[in-house]
């Protein structure tokens, strides 16, 4: 086992030049989600000079493949590959070329990890105690990404799925492991509050929308904070509260847009069901009128323990002991919570952040960046770990 995990380093060495430039190409040159066809194609390039195996797909973007050693089971790892609409504000030599989008998430980054886990694994395909299947979906930033890929049968046959994204907020070096709850499921509302118009100076005369739209925020933050156990988490957020045009009108509608985190589906579950009885009865009692628009999205991410301890180890072979720290759970989402819904599944934060060189942005900022040299630590810690979980047999099937 150690003289695998010496020829994954040695590979990872060597590949190492080319894996920066190709993570600079899919960075200069960044699409939109469900518009990735050049990322796509150039991705499928990469593995068809490596020789690995493409799995033949119906989605127009995104893209797959397998690579496979000696009788065994099967082990996924999946990258996400689509860009954020954001101006880059860089003077990077390598910086986005594509007008108002850019990879400001990191994406590039994780595609190139796991194309160079395929590079290695391919030239070590005789060792490997079963198959790898490399997963690279489209439209993680919008919706409907992961649940393309799982609908294309890539999950079928899987023992396990891992994954992982860049870390700003740990330095370069770190990983950062967590079982159990990660990141938060995700759902998004739009309520449309009816009043009755009038003249400002008149509101006897009128229902206004605005007034109730903001006894709707209230009810909102009491509905976390008296219906939840402070021991459990959960985020009513209200971003968008369009009503009228005019400081003389009272106008008719109101229009409230938001979004719901929690960290697990109990709560998710306690929320929704709260949420339309709760608004509906407080507008009604004001006088409105209400239509709401409620959507569930995504599930909360939650890492499989055993998937996790047997990535904590190759982590630990990675980086060492001293440099691996307990993930710190966000509520964020992220669409790799669909695969865990089908098979045991890890999603690890690879250290990308740099005081030093000044990587200090987080997600979504114009001036986010990743210290490349994560590149080479998120390939030997996903080489290492899949290879471990092929080899586990404690881990359900």
């Amino acid at each position: 086992m150690k003289h695998l995990e010496t020829q994954i380093d040695e590979l990872a060495d060597q590949y190492s030049t080319r894996l920066i430039e190709i993570r600079r190409h899919l960075h200069m040159y960044p699409e939109l989600s469900n518009q990735e066809f050049q990322t796509t194609n150039f991705i499928n390039q990469q593995l068809e000079k490596a020789n690995i195996k493409k799995i033949q797909l119906n989605s127009q973007t995104g893209t797959a493949a397998e690579i496979s050693g000696n009788s065994g089971p099967i082990v996924a790892l999946r990258a996400d590959i689509d860009a954020l609409p954001i101006q880059e504000e860089s003077d990077l030599p390598f910086r986005s070329v594509i007008d108002g989008i850019a990879h400001m998430c990191g994406h590039d980054v994780h595609t190139t990890i796991t194309l160079g886990v395929g590079f290695i694994l391919q030239e070590l395909k005789h060792l490997i105690p079963g198959t790898v299947r490399l997963i690279f979906q489209p439209a993680e930033e919008s919706e409907g990404g992961a649940e393309q890929m799982i609908a294309e049968g890539l999950l079928n046959d899987v023992k396990a799925i891992i994954g992982l994204h860049n870390m700003p907020d740990l330095p370069v070096g770190t990983i950062g492991i967590k079982e159990g709850f990660l990141m938060a499921s995700v759902d998004d509302f739009e309520i449309k509050i009816k009043g009755k118009g009038g003249h400002a100076a008149l509101p006897e005369k009128a229902i206004d929308p605005i007034v109730i739209g903001s006894a709707v925020v209230n009810l909102l933050q009491t509905l976390v904070s008296r219906t939840i156990s402070p021991k459990d988490s959960a985020v009513i957020t209200v971003g968008s509260f369009q009503a009228g045009n005019t400081n003389n009108v009272i106008p008719e509608f109101a229009v409230l847009k938001g979004t719901v985190r929690t960290s697990n589906e109990t709560i998710r579950k306690q929320i929704q069901e709260n949420f339309q009885t709760l608004v509906q009865n407080l507008v009604h009692s004001l006088g409105g009128e209400v239509e709401i628009d409620y959507q569930v999205l995504l599930p909360p991410v939650f890492n499989h323990s055993k998937v996790t301890s047997v990535v904590r180890e190759a982590a630990i072979s990675t980086v060492g002991a001293e440099n691996i720290v307990t993930a710190e759970s966000t509520m964020g989402g992220e669409d790799f919570s669909f695969y865990q819904q089908k098979v045991p599944g890890s999603y690890i934060w690879l250290g990308s952040g740099n005081k030093e060189k000044d990587i200090t942005y987080g997600w979504h900022h114009p001036k986010f960046m990743v210290d490349e040299d994560a590149i080479k630590i998120g390939v030997k810690l996903m080489a290492r770990s899949v290879l471990n979980l092929l080899r586990d047999t404690t881990l359900d099937k």
